[in-house]
């Protein structure tokens, strides 16, 4: 029975076992993303692969982009100036809005494969990505843009604005206000994608909600971006204190998110807004399930069955 329960949860979460009652079922979130985590944390290797076969443009373009940005800031012959500098970033960045756009589609249904996964429900890795890709492709590409042109825009602004600062301190103005719009979209895009694959919504209802749930829950959403940027921002720390392991930390970090770390923190992102869908939105659907995957308050008294996705 051990044996068939495993391979049981490894397809079908935790609703897969043969023996499975209500009181095996997590009581909490926490509870829930551990025991998520534990039965798919080998699955996740194969949909991390998945997910970065449509970056590869992305990711030798920023390769070829780096290589040049470190000649020009080991330059010590002065053959590089500050022009130089700007005009590489900017168009990386500008080549970037495309090579991002056209992941939307693949984020989309690896995004539904994760949603269902963080619910401890059952996903079919190839078909529900396809069948996802297919439903969403439209949206998810406009999505996948925003994300894309959001750092041209704010780098736009910073550069154009940072100039004028020097003929007057007024526009420290558009400054914060794009900076500020950049940092309320970061927040957001991490709702967007399991909004998209999860109700029926237009474009700008799902930008909408995605604000209003982001500011109402800023401290947590900050807390959560953070999370997603822990392995980089401790990789940055290393390097700041033992500038000799450069080499190792680059490395390692790079193989973490070829193999493993973008899903896991699109995990972290999708149980996020799995948690802010069910307590902002489904309350207002008719039918919708507030505690998915969670133990039922009620359990003494119901018998748990799961139901469709709303």
């Amino acid at each position: 029975m051990g044996l068939k329960n495993m391979m049981n949860n490894y397809f079908y979460g935790k609703q897969g076992q043969a023996d499975y009652t209500v009181e095996s079922m997590p009581q909490n979130r926490r509870q829930l993303f551990g025991e998520v985590l534990k039965v798919r944390w080998g699955a996740m290797f194969g949909v991390n692969l998945l997910y970065m076969i449509i970056w590869i443009p992305a990711i030798i373009w920023s390769f070829l982009n780096a290589i040049s940005l470190y000649r020009i800031l080991m330059d010590t012959t002065g053959a590089y100036n500050s022009g130089d500098f700007y005009s590489l970033v900017f168009t990386w960045l500008l080549v970037m809005v495309p090579l991002t756009a056209i992941t939307g589609p693949f984020n989309a249904g690896v995004t539904y494969v994760l949603r269902n996964w963080a619910r401890d429900e059952h996903s079919f890795v190839l078909s529900d990505f396809k069948d996802a890709l297919k439903a969403n492709w439209k949206q998810s590409l406009a999505i996948a843009f925003i994300d894309g042109l959001m750092p041209l825009l704010v780098f736009t602004a910073w550069r154009f604005y940072g100039g004028m600062l020097e003929k007057s301190f007024i526009y420290v103005v558009p400054i914060g206000i794009v900076l500020l719009i950049g940092f309320l979209w970061a927040l957001s895009s991490m709702l967007a994608m399991p909004m998209l694959i999860t109700y029926e919504l237009k474009l700008k209802d799902v930008i909408r909600n995605c604000l209003l749930m982001s500011i109402a829950k800023l401290p947590f959403a900050l807390l959560i971006k953070l999370l997603t940027l822990a392995v980089p921002l401790l990789a940055w720390g290393l390097l700041s204190l033992i500038p000799s392991i450069e080499m190792y930390v680059l490395m390692i970090t790079v193989l973490l998110y070829l193999l493993f770390l973008v899903a896991f923190n699109k995990l972290i992102t999708v149980s996020y807004a799995n948690w802010l869908c069910e307590t902002y939105l489904n309350p207002k659907i008719d039918g919708a399930r507030t505690d998915i995957g969670l133990r039922p308050k009620d359990w003494d008294d119901v018998q748990y069955l799961p139901e469709d996705d709303e």
